[in-house]
């Protein structure tokens, strides 16, 4: 390293569009540290929260900041080289087998985990109650360098194209939504085709659903969803008066259940966060059907139209889903990214690829939904 500093992409105050590329120290590491030359980082939906500064992720920012004193680099899907190890790291991946050497081809895990929490130590670290996400609670990947405890890293296979690399951790979080239940002959329909609904339906194609019906209101992602061979999708409306919106809801699962033939789909995929959406999960899913909750509402806050009747009469099962399961999703991502087809389906979903200094009008198609994937390079 030639220099004491970065550039680094940076929520520098509490407002909406409030990210600047800024210079930043580059990170030293801690004993049981791992320095990262970061290759590449893709663009998360809840970098778009945050650049939106929506309510849902500002106590963590406040925390992170010291109230805004000093600014956080966001970002946490990346992937890069090892530049320096610490003193005390071993192995990684929770596998005494896997070491780690300078140059290594690496991406992470986004949380961070004491390993001591009862969760921790009960095989559910992704639900640490000590956890904490980088680019939220402690600096992340959008920057040169990311310093990242050695408990987090995950060892790429050295060939794996890069901008496929950079995707593990929203793959992962896919994964670990769409993979919940089996997929295997069932009707699934996916709620929000933003690139984690679209990862989710390329591994319940991958998985063997017997049909997928998806809703999204973007044209682009309803023509992405159709090249990576999603069975049916129905494009949304955007309604604006409570009359206008209750026709909606009532149109799109009258749709939903007709083209998953019975009565309605065996499983839902909640990927979007918009109360509608959550809404005709739970209601255009068969009884006895299940539901994955993912997707994070703007406000933090959801109403059941029914709960009883929508919810306990008809026996649903719903299921929140945060982060990977560590490293059990890792493990199941990597023979997915393995897979020329499923390699093929994904380069699909990544539209963009942009210097990392073009971040801010890329997040702004995103939000417009005229994007899939976007992956932002550092190298």
């Amino acid at each position: 390293m030639n220099s004491t500093t970065m550039p680094s992409i940076q929520v520098v105050a509490p407002k909406a569009g409030a990210m600047e590329v800024r210079e930043a120290p580059v990170p030293t590491i801690k004993p049981h540290e791992v320095l990262i030359k970061v290759r590449a980082a893709a663009v998360c939906g809840s970098d778009l929260h945050l650049f939106q500064w929506d309510e849902s992720i500002r106590p963590k920012l406040n925390r992170a900041s010291d109230n805004f004193k000093h600014g956080v680099i966001a970002g946490h899907e990346f992937c890069g080289h090892v530049v320096e190890i610490g003193s005390e790291v071993g192995t990684i991946m929770d596998d005494p087998t896997v070491k780690l050497k300078v140059g290594d081809f690496v991406s992470a895990e986004s949380h961070v985990v004491c390993g001591k929490c009862y969760q921790c130590l009960h095989g559910e670290k992704h639900v640490c109650v000590n956890d904490k996400i980088i680019g939220f609670d402690r600096d992340g990947a959008f920057a040169q360098y990311i310093a990242l405890p050695a408990s987090c890293i995950w060892k790429n296979d050295p060939d794996l194209p890069y901008e496929i690399a950079a995707i593990q951790e929203p793959l992962g979080n896919a994964m670990h939504a769409a993979a919940h239940f089996s997929l295997k002959d069932q009707r699934v329909v996916i709620f929000g085709l933003g690139p984690i609904g679209m990862f989710s339906a390329v591994i319940a194609l991958m998985h063997g659903a017997k049909h997928i019906t998806a809703v999204e209101v973007s044209e682009t992602r309803i023509k992405l969803a159709k090249e990576i061979g999603v069975h049916d999708v129905i494009q949304g409306k955007i309604a604006r008066t409570p009359e206008d919106r209750a026709a909606e809801r009532a149109r799109v699962q009258n749709l939903v259940r007709e083209a998953a033939g019975h009565d309605g789909p065996d499983v839902a995929l909640e990927m979007s966060g918009h109360p509608d959406a959550i809404t005709n999960a739970v209601k255009s899913v068969r009884r006895g059907g299940k539901v994955i909750a993912f997707g994070l509402t703007k406000d933090s806050a959801y109403t059941f139209d029914d709960y009883s009747k929508d919810v306990i009469f008809n026996g649903l099962t719903i299921q929140g889903i945060i982060g990977r399961r560590i490293y059990d999703t890792w493990y199941k991502v990597r023979d997915l990214v393995r897979l020329p087809e499923a390699q093929e389906k994904l380069r699909k979903v990544i539209t963009e690829v942009l210097p990392y200094t073009e971040f801010k009008g890329g997040m702004e198609r995103m939000l417009r939904g005229e994007t899939g994937k976007i992956v932002l390079q550092f190298e």
